[in-house]
């Protein structure tokens, strides 16, 4: 049978292109909406930080001379409810890079729900938070600047730094792929005094990613302790972020894709009616010659299939090179269309399913011929 298919492709290049054309336009198709779909899932996602629902921003003021081991102390119990970021602290000399960048302390007492988006690399460990271990997470930006890459050492405050993971997007920019994300307790250990000269009324700004519920149902205690030990104590629930917009450009984008891949399944449909009417002769042949109709149906179906399998491995693979060409130049920073598995394993089911739906009229077509007057007709 593929020996048969082959022949026929031989014998009627121009049809089988302009089929395989088909599927691929449509499987393109398919694959830039499900790469958009994840683009915008992923920034939906990088703008609430996970969920605000669980969130919280405190603020704490250095209201009458605040201490040293009261913050930290303080700082601790807060990174018990969930990660915590300490958000407002110095800039801090980086002596692999020659400059200052930020450096956000972390801190947490239990795998974290979300995290920083990781490019490379893995994120902090429990075990990390509570075991100096000289270990950092790196800033994309600052990593291709520099030409950092994972396991690479970091000198910072006189110290050596194992880069575990490097943060950010492929193809987007982000708050924080410009900051160096380490361990609190490394953070201590290079700076034991960083808030022993914050001024009264200085602020520090602490984010709390998760527990905002379990939290908020002691928050009265912890504000009255802190009061006692001169640390005024505020808080604001995360704001939701309105997603409207990234909503509606999802419903367009699979509206649009499912529009234009219907509409090349119907073109489909119509060059394959013509390719079976091309070939009439040749299957009132096969039938003449004992073919039944479910031999004839699978040798048709099976053909659909393998122009649909070619058309989506073209598509994801012109997607793909498409990236790789354009990702430095401005429409491919503004624009990202990454190609994951995902895009392979969706497009190929899809077009595949619709490649079978496809091959249903042609073979009811084909199930017709009469061998006598197919052969008689030529």
């Amino acid at each position: 049978m593929y020996k048969y298919i082959c022949r026929q492709w031989k014998n009627r290049k121009i049809t089988v292109l302009f089929i395989i054309i088909g599927f691929m336009v449509g499987s393109l198709v398919i694959s830039l909406g499900i790469s958009a779909c994840r683009e915008s899932f992923a920034y939906a996602d990088d703008r609430m930080r996970g969920n605000p629902e669980r969130q919280l921003d405190i603020f704490l003021s250095n209201n009458n001379m605040w201490k040293q081991k009261d913050v930290e102390e303080l700082i601790e119990a807060l990174g018990s409810y969930g990660e915590v970021q300490l958000m407002s602290m110095d800039s801090r000399q980086l002596e692999s890079f020659g400059e200052s960048s930020p450096v956000v302390p972390v801190l947490f007492h239990r795998k974290p729900h979300w995290h920083v988006p990781l490019l490379e690399g893995r994120y902090f460990s429990v075990d990390e938070m509570e075991h100096s271990e000289k270990v950092i997470v790196l800033g994309k930006q600052l990593a291709e600047r520099y030409q950092i890459g994972l396991e690479d050492m970091v000198d910072i405050g006189g110290a050596g730094f194992r880069v575990i993971g490097i943060c950010g997007r492929q193809a987007r920019e982000t708050s924080w792929e410009y900051a160096v994300y380490m361990p609190w307790a490394e953070y201590l250990e290079l700076y034991p005094g960083c808030f022993e000269d914050w001024e009264k009324g200085t602020a520090l700004t602490v984010h709390l990613e998760d527990g905002k519920k379990e939290l908020l149902e002691q928050i009265e205690q912890y504000i009255d302790g802190a009061a006692e030990k001169g640390i005024q104590m505020n808080y604001r629930p995360v704001d939701d972020v309105d997603t409207s917009a990234i909503r509606n450009t999802l419903i367009l984008t699979t509206v649009s894709t499912v529009l234009v891949f219907s509409t090349a399944v119907i073109n489909i449909i119509h060059l394959m009616l013509y390719w079976l009417l091309e070939r009439k002769r040749e299957i009132g042949i096969m039938k003449a010659l004992g073919a039944d109709n479910g031999a004839v149906v699978r040798a048709v179906v099976l053909e659909v299939l393998a122009m649909s399998c070619i058309g989506c491995l073209a598509a994801v693979i012109i997607q793909h090179l498409s990236m790789q060409l354009f990702r430095d130049s401005f429409g491919g920073r503004i624009l990202t269309f990454c190609v994951t598995w995902e895009n392979l394993v969706f497009a190929m089911g899809i077009s595949l399913s619709f490649g079978m739906a496809a091959a249903v009229i042609p073979a009811k077509t084909v199930m017709h011929f009469e061998p006598v007057s197919t052969v008689s007709d030529q």
